[in-house]
């Protein structure tokens, strides 16, 4: 199954969205090109040696860390930079963040009306409490990036993972962020933005994984704790390697082409 999973991955590079393969079939990374294009320009991406679309990043993991469909977020951060909404200290300002809140559905649905490329399953939507999660972003912005630099410079990401794990807040209400923490890692190892990011830190064992994994008998231990994340993740890794989580994300969009 495994084998063919893969295999049916990489028959559809060209055809899903979110499956962005190099030619030797290796993930690109999901932000290296979103597939959507704006007011008929170039396809939406994120160029993460550049702060501001590292910033998107992490909103973009926010937000998906939600219960909601991964077009949601794409099409969300695609708003965001499309309106040079990606300076973090812009988000400061507390009528901007209001205004944004007030409009979320409006906006959603211009955003959507200018579009191309990416057909959603479903109605897009701007969830209005992601504005407070970009809020606590903000404040720990200067921590994040000290934090992940030395992540770098010392060969050593588990604490930069304990770090934003922990923070209150990048999930819904008060919830943490911890599910979607290897998508950051893994965007960022895709890019060579940092060439020392373990594989096994980089995979998403989210709901939908978790699922697949299931029903194809694919062992995956019980998520809930970082600790289970990252056992899961590597468990993922061992398995798909730079593919990451890709295959098993994959599956409820390409199972009826396994054989």
């Amino acid at each position: 199954m495994k084998d063919k999973l893969i295999e049916a991955v990489i028959n559809n590079k060209n055809h899903i969205p979110y499956i962005n393969l190099t030619e030797d079939n290796k993930y690109r990374g999901w932000t290296s090109d979103f597939r959507i294009s704006i007011n008929a320009e170039k396809n939406m991406f994120l160029d993460l040696s550049k702060e501001n679309d590292l910033f998107l990043l992490f909103i973009l993991a926010s937000f998906w860390s939600r219960s909601t469909n991964w077009e949601n977020a794409a099409f969300f951060t695609t708003y965001l930079k499309a309106n040079k909404l990606d300076i973090p200290n812009i988000w400061k300002d507390k009528e901007l963040v209001l205004y944004e809140t007030t409009h979320c559905k409006e906006n959603a649905k211009k955003t959507i009306q200018s579009c191309t490329g990416v057909v959603p399953r479903k109605k897009v939507s701007f969830r209005s409490d992601i504005f407070a999660s970009i809020e606590v972003i903000v404040e720990h912005w200067d921590e994040i990036i000290l934090n992940l630099e030395g992540a770098n410079r010392k060969n050593n990401y588990l604490p930069f993972i304990m770090y934003i794990s922990e923070i209150k807040g990048l999930g819904y209400g008060e919830k943490r962020m911890k599910i979607k923490v290897p998508l950051i890692l893994r965007e960022l190892r895709c890019q060579n933005i940092f060439l020392n990011i373990p594989g096994e830190y980089c995979c998403v064992p989210d709901k939908r994984v978790v699922v697949t994994a299931k029903e194809i008998g694919f062992y995956l231990p019980v998520i809930n704790s970082t600790k289970s994340i990252l056992k899961a993740s590597k468990l993922i890794y061992e398995n798909f390697g730079d593919l990451y989580d890709i295959p098993l994300f994959a599956y409820e969009d390409i199972k009826e082409q396994i054989k």
